[in-house]
């Protein structure tokens, strides 16, 4: 019998290849600054703002999110605002090849996201009436499609904001 190929989703991998920790800080390093990418992009489209006014409203999220304390209700709060449910977070036991890890790592990514993207909605609740959040995330919601099929990128809509002199600001907890 000649060689016969073999499917790169069976190729096991080895449990210390996959550093849990690592992955779940790499997903948060930029997941704010993604989130706000899309909502300031959402507010500037339906001219609900004047891109004068998106460093102050972020300035006030970023306060918001470092007072704010983080509940499971207020979380549930925020999806039902912004019109999302919350992905399923995947096991990383059950992570067993190559393929499985970068699902894996696409899908902690759109946690984090998603997680950001709550607590930025809780942050304009005061500002915005829930229709027109549900709007804006909406908004946002197409044109993160756009970027998961790759139409756009994160530095295209940072690039965008940049061109309209908006330079996104992102809390850090010290």
């Amino acid at each position: 019998m000649g060689n016969k190929k073999l499917n790169p989703r069976r190729i096991p991998l080895a449990k210390k290849d996959i550093n849990k920790d690592e992955i779940i800080n790499s997903a948060m390093n930029d997941d704010m600054a993604h989130a706000w990418y899309l909502v300031a992009t959402a507010l500037l489209e339906q001219e609900l703002v004047s891109s004068a006014d998106i460093p102050a409203i972020c300035e006030e999220v970023n306060q918001f999110s470092l007072t704010a304390r983080a509940e499971e209700a207020k979380l549930v709060h925020a999806e039902k605002l912004m019109g999302r449910k919350r992905p399923k977070v995947l096991s990383v036991s059950r992570v067993k090849s190559k393929a499985d890890l970068e699902k894996f790592k696409k899908n902690v990514e759109k946690v984090a996201l998603h997680t950001s993207l709550a607590v930025i909605c809780l942050g304009l609740e005061k500002r915005f009436s829930d229709d027109t959040l549900r709007r804006v995330f909406l908004s946002a919601d197409l044109t993160e499609a756009e970027v998961d099929s790759g139409r756009l990128t994160w530095k295209d809509l940072e690039q965008k904001l940049r061109e309209q002199m908006i330079a996104i600001t992102v809390a850090s907890e010290a």
